[in-house]
């Protein structure tokens, strides 16, 4: 039972979020009377949804107290606003909003602890300045190779694209090194040019689909080496639809000699025990993208951990949000965590050994 005051309030925040969000979006209106004939009603929608998703993100930073995580949201908020031309007076005078909106709907005692984590995210607000990051460096191995491939896909040119990758595989480079400095860091650009809005969101998914489509192409090598008896279940939170990510962790244990039972997204819980009890894991590593769904990891290893079945299995969590939230592993969980595939094998083979 919940009777904390702070999981109380998290839990109302939780239950009122859009009616808050409708609120804030009036609050906007009427402070920019403007805006109603400029964009009527579909920019009203457009504004409520926009407050959905900041208080989500705060609701999500309060449950693992983290205003670190906050924080980040709005940094990424804010490079993306400008890289659109949109005034970033927006998104400052937004967090304005949903204080007035918490302080009016709460008690003091409540909405001081996301008033808090509010003014703390202005404060930060003010000091960003516009970002332009690359994944794909000239010093970083098989660089050329990257550029070409990453070319190839936002042109449509996915046969092309698989060529490179055969012609590599055709002169002896490891699958890891195909894996890590092609398809993770151009992935990882690809969602930084969605960012910067220099490509579309269909862009994004026909580049993450064909990675994928490439990838299971090289799966006779991968699948084909001896195995150590080590088994792993590996899956994404529920509504994560970035899975790629958990995907080539897998296949990195795979050709590590691990047997790897790789669940995807969305699946259910009820599901993901009954897999871990069938092939008796020695390790279960759990992907979360958007750190929104920070708390359904957290939520998967206590209910893991409850069953005495499974006291000794090794539990890894990793994803974008942990490398943003300090002690976050400990938050969730976990046993442990690591920054890329080659650090999650290292990891998971001493703590099973």
């Amino acid at each position: 039972m919940m009777n904390n005051p702070k999981e109380l309030f998290i839990r109302k925040l939780q239950s009122k979020k859009d009616e808050l969000a409708v609120k804030i979006t009036e609050l906007h209106f009427k402070h920019h009377p403007e805006l109603d004939k400029k964009y009527g009603e579909q920019g009203r929608e457009k504004c409520r949804e926009d407050a959905v998703y900041h208080l989500n993100y705060l609701i999500e930073a309060l449950q693992i107290d983290s205003p670190e995580l906050f924080h980040h949201y709005l940094e990424w908020a804010y490079n993306m606003l400008e890289a659109r031309n949109i005034p970033i007076d927006d998104l400052v005078e937004n967090i304005r909003y949903i204080r007035d909106v918490i302080s009016g709907e709460f008690s003091a005692d409540e909405a001081k602890m996301a008033i808090s984590f509010l003014e703390s995210g202005a404060e930060h607000l003010e000091k960003l300045e516009p970002e332009k990051e690359s994944f794909l460096l000239p010093d970083q191995p098989l660089s050329n190779e990257a550029l070409q491939y990453l070319n190839f896909l936002l042109s449509g040119n996915r046969d092309q694209a698989a060529q490179i990758i055969d012609q590599l595989v055709e002169k002896g480079t490891p699958v890891v090194d195909i894996y890590e400095h092609i398809f993770q860091a151009t992935q990882y650009e690809v969602g930084a040019l969605w960012q910067r809005n220099e490509i579309t969101v269909a862009h994004e998914h026909y580049c993450t689909a064909a990675t994928q489509l490439i990838m299971s192409r090289l799966y006779p090598q991968i699948f084909s080496g001896e195995k150590n008896g080590l088994k792993l279940i590996a899956c994404s939170v529920a509504s994560e639809l970035h899975e790629i990510g958990i995907r080539m962790v897998s296949d990195f244990f795979e050709m590590d000699g691990w047997d790897t039972y790789y669940m995807g997204s969305n699946m259910p819980e009820a599901h993901l025990l009954e897999s871990l009890r069938e092939h008796d894991a020695n390790l279960l590593a759990i992907s979360v993208t958007l750190p929104i769904h920070i708390s359904r990891v957290e939520s998967i290893i206590r209910n893991v951990r409850d069953l005495p079945e499974f006291k000794d299995l090794k539990i890894m969590a990793g994803g974008y949000p942990f490398g943003i939230v300090p002690n976050l592993t400990e938050k969730v969980g976990a046993d442990a965590t690591a920054i890329n595939a080659r650090q999650a094998i290292s990891k998971a083979n001493a703590m099973v050994s």
